[in-house]
């Protein structure tokens, strides 16, 4: 359901909105935040009352650079169309710690001015058209971006290009009061997405460029916009919005570099190989200072000053995790919070002393993605996102891997249930059909969860090479492949269950709340084992599990992962399908002490 409305006193103005959009609205699923549209001369804002900020802003531009430039005013406004409660004040929001926040324009003042005029230029001050951005995302790689929309020309057989922005947040964003009890939320990143219509009628995507990007508040003065490129996928989950809906997007179409597969997945990363005006803009700006790094800056922390805090933050994740009972709801958010951080220095690490060059090319590894054949307001599709990029941040497969995801409607306490794993061209695909009946109760972890375990199949548990590391008799691992990984010893499979559960999992009785056992729990936690495995599965771990975690802290954090191979992914045949039997039907254990 669309939580989107017109505001009231914009009625009048509702003609302008598919003036501003192409194909209409974002599609809001969110019911706890619904957004109202506030349609401007130049632009339209989606507002979210709950946030006080837009949750997007979409203009349409060609060519600003090249027409009627009016001076910048010098104050913010109210806007007076929404009720005392939703307004935040006409003053600059300051500092969150030594953070310097700036009022940040969504739809950009230049932009507007110089194609519809004074009027229109000064309604994009209203602060409804505002959002708290870090000084340095501001005056730094936003800005490389807004000046590259401003620079696009219309060309012949093309049009003016339709651009939408807006914030992402985290689950708990810090926030700034603004009086009278209002709080305004600071968000994690934002997202532009940008269609580029190259041939008419351009009323459907083999007939436009889509250039989808997603901006961490922190991102450094230094990167250029091409490094935050995303697909359209990625902005959708981000945001809990749906753009341009009503538009299939699974069939093949014909873009500038001949026919393509268009997929939700592909949206935006495919438009990277067509060359859009965008994009040759920033390719030919690649390395421009922005105003950021054309100021006088502080001295950068060491090397050495970043690694400690690095091992002053580790040491304080490892002091809760090693405690032996379950965490508090103010404990996990800190280990999250304290791991975002983390990550936050390890880039900034990178900065200050980058890697050297490999000495030879090094080939592309090969990845985990997934297609999505039927899904529920997007609930499997960020389940699917969520455990892919669990299992590519440890894992490297010997051959890429695509996972099917589907439905099916069941009474019982089936899951979900999965075939086969089949085979082609260096490519293996899995395949799981989720329960409608538990799709839509189930929470985002336990989705993913479901997902990740099946993925594990994929991966090798349960077929092939697994077989010959155990005697299934016992279920105890042969020495050939403890003296390979001694954690081995400690381990038992399953020799119970049926078809599908026995010897493919690791004993319930014994390890009943870990990832890989044959039923699902609540509260499950992954063993190191499970990761150092893929080892002898003929894998490539990229980073080990130092000690049993929290399935749920882990899933928190690659949802947060933002996917960079989208090329990668883009080069394989995740359309093709082989019907297969069934091997496993996930039954649910819901009180399971």
């Amino acid at each position: 359901m669309d939580h989107t409305t017109l505001h009231p006193s914009c009625a009048h103005l509702g003609h302008l909105v598919d003036l501003h959009l192409w194909r209409g609205a974002p599609k809001n699923f969110d019911e706890d935040r619904p957004i109202q549209m506030l349609v401007n001369h130049g632009f339209v804002v989606g507002f979210c009352p709950d946030r006080l900020q837009p949750a997007w802003s979409a203009y349409r531009v060609a060519h600003a650079d090249d027409d009627v430039d009016y001076d910048r005013p010098h104050v913010y406004y109210e806007d007076l169309r929404l009720p005392d409660a939703q307004r935040i004040g006409r003053k600059t929001f300051g500092k969150i710690g030594d953070v310097q926040l700036h009022v940040g324009h969504m739809t950009p003042n230049e932009v507007v001015n110089r194609q519809y005029g004074r009027l229109a230029q000064m309604e994009t001050f209203f602060m409804s058209n505002m959002s708290p951005q870090y000084g340095s995302l501001n005056l730094g790689v936003w800005s490389k971006l807004e000046k590259a929309i401003r620079e696009i020309e219309d060309v012949d057989k093309s049009d003016h290009v339709w651009a939408i922005v807006g914030p992402v947040f985290g689950a708990e964003p810090n926030s700034i009061s603004r009086g009278d009890g209002k709080h305004l939320p600071i968000p994690d990143a934002y997202f532009c997405v940008i269609v580029d219509p190259h041939r008419w009628p351009w009323d459907k995507f083999s007939v436009v460029d889509i250039d989808c990007f997603l901006i961490p508040q922190d991102a450094p003065a230094g990167t250029d916009p091409t490094d935050y490129l995303c697909d359209l996928d990625e902005v959708e989950l981000a945001t809990n919005l749906e753009f341009f809906p009503g538009w299939g997007r699974d069939a093949a179409i014909a873009s500038r570099d001949g026919e393509v597969p268009l997929s939700a997945h592909a949206l935006g990363a495919r438009d990277r190989r067509s060359g859009s005006r965008l994009m040759r803009i920033l390719e030919s700006k690649k390395g421009e200072a922005s105003p950021a790094e054309l100021a006088p800056t502080p001295p950068a922390a060491s090397v050495a000053e970043v690694e400690r805090l690095i091992e002053d933050l580790r040491g304080r994740v490892a002091s809760l995790l090693v405690q032996g009972r379950e965490l508090s709801e103010e404990e996990h958010r800190n280990v999250r919070d304290w791991n975002q951080v983390i990550a936050w220095l390890m880039r900034s690490l990178g900065i200050l002393q980058p890697a050297p060059p490999p000495s030879t090319p090094t080939a592309p590894t090969s990845l985990i993605t997934y297609k999505i054949e039927a899904d529920r307001e997007g609930r499997l599709k960020q389940g699917a996102r969520t455990a892919c990029n669990f299992w590519n941040r440890f894992v490297s497969p010997s051959e890429s891997i695509v996972i099917r995801l589907g439905l099916f409607t069941q009474a019982g306490t089936t899951i979900a249930r999965a075939y086969r794993p089949y085979t082609r061209g260096g490519t293996k695909y899995g395949r799981v059909e989720f329960n409608t009946t538990f799709l839509e109760r189930f929470s985002e972890v336990e989705i993913a969860g479901t997902i990740v375990h099946e993925i594990g199949h994929s991966l090798g548990i349960g077929f092939g090479s697994w077989n010959d590391l155990f005697d299934p008799t016992t279920g105890r691992f042969h020495d050939e492949a403890t003296d390979q990984l001694a954690a081995l010893r400690e381990m038992v499979v399953e020799l119970d269950g049926g078809p599908g559960t026995e010897l493919s999992h690791w004993d319930e009785d014994q390890f009943g709340r870990e990832l890989m056992t044959g039923y699902q729990n609540h509260g499950e936690h992954v063993l190191p084992v499970t990761v150092d495995l893929m080892e002898l599965l003929g894998h490539t771990v990229l980073e080990e599990l130092p000690e049993p975690t929290d399935l749920g802290e882990l899933l928190t954090s690659a949802s947060s992962m933002v996917f960079t191979r989208h090329g990668d992914a883009m080069d394989l045949d995740v359309d093709y399908f082989e019907e297969t039997e069934l091997f496993e039907t996930i039954p649910h254990v819901p009180n399971k002490s």
